[in-house]
């Protein structure tokens, strides 16, 4: 009988035991495991415009321009809105309330539901909600932080990785995780500027309907646009119940506004700025989300996407890998 002799190599065993305590750290961190998930795919995603800027500039530099280039709309933003969301909150509430009272097609148990008495009776959520938003602001500024190392050490982390990987193996890796990050950054970059026509072409829509509260049914609208797939769909129903409250008809021309939105969206604007990078099918990028928020919640949801993408990617390689070692 032949007996197959398989040398033992300390090499092969460093691998597996720096892979383990990758894991076993990522598994252990918990809830900022997230944060260093969104630091990373963010590093990802500004690193080729940080790259273009170092040719001329330092890399901190280089770094610093990309960022504040990124925080300073954002916090523009932040600073004229919060106030207008604090006025105008109670009154959309009350709003909100006097619509759904006055839908015809609710059950009568929902036309007498009161968002104000909910709150009200659930003093907890908005204590909750404080410390929430509390733990939110350190998180951003973690993420921000994390982006910028990462960014920073962005070529020595990934030879780090590749250090992992058998040498043979490395340029075909290498050639994978470049095409990733690029459908990774294509992605992250083209999500928030479809998000940002999402927010002008609705507030510009409700406020020509004569719709209340434009601004802020707006800007929720373009916030959760940046979930695939349900994002249009859950920032439309705000904006549905004021707008049916109101009367049928302004309901009617408020679904027509999204509809159309959607429909120029998925058929115009995403393909155009994507450029067939994430050419997924309907039912396989529905089921990614799906995935995705069920293990990994709403992270989980905004990744799958380009994860998904990135699948052929990893098939291809895992193809070229089985027939290199035949």
């Amino acid at each position: 009988m032949e007996s197959h002799e398989h040398p033992f190599s300390w090499e092969a065993l460093r691998r597996i035991v720096i892979m383990g305590l990758i894991i076993l750290i990522a598994w252990q961190l918990g809830s900022i495991f997230a944060d260093i998930i969104i630091a990373i795919v963010l590093a990802t995603a500004i690193y080729p415009a940080v790259h273009r800027l170092n040719k001329k500039l330092p890399l901190i530099l280089s770094i610093l321009i990309v960022l504040f280039t990124l925080i300073i709309p954002i916090a523009a933003f932040l600073y004229f809105a919060i106030p207008v969301f604090i006025r105008e909150f109670p009154n959309f509430l009350a709003s909100a309330d006097t619509a759904i009272a006055h839908l015809p097609f609710l059950p009568d148990a929902w036309q007498n539901f009161s968002i104000i008495q909910y709150l009200q009776s659930h003093a907890s959520l908005l204590l909750n909600s404080t410390e929430n938003v509390f733990l939110s602001a350190i998180s951003v500024i973690t993420i921000a932080i994390l982006t910028f190392y990462f960014t920073l050490d962005f070529e020595r982390l990934f030879d780090l990785f590749l250090n992992l990987i058998p040498r043979r193996e490395q340029p075909k890796v290498r050639q994978a995780l470049t095409e990733m990050a690029h459908v990774t950054s294509l992605y992250v970059r083209g999500n928030v500027f479809i998000s940002v026509i999402c927010g002008a072409v609705l507030f510009i829509g409700l406020w020509a309907l004569g719709v209340p509260y434009a601004f802020p049914l707006a800007v929720f609208a373009a916030v959760v646009d940046l979930l695939p797939l349900v994002g249009g769909t859950i920032g439309a129903i705000p904006a549905l119940v004021i707008a049916f409250g109101i009367s049928p008809a302004k309901g009617l021309l408020v679904l027509i506004l999204h509809l159309a939105y959607q429909q120029a969206e998925n058929a115009v604007i995403s393909p155009a700025i994507y450029n067939k990078a994430l050419n997924l099918s309907p039912a396989l990028s529905f089921l990614s989300v799906v995935i995705g928020g069920a293990l990994f919640g709403i992270v989980g949801a905004f990744l799958a996407l380009p994860v998904a993408a990135s699948l052929p990617v990893i098939l291809r390689y895992q193809e070229g890998y089985g027939k290199r070692n035949e």
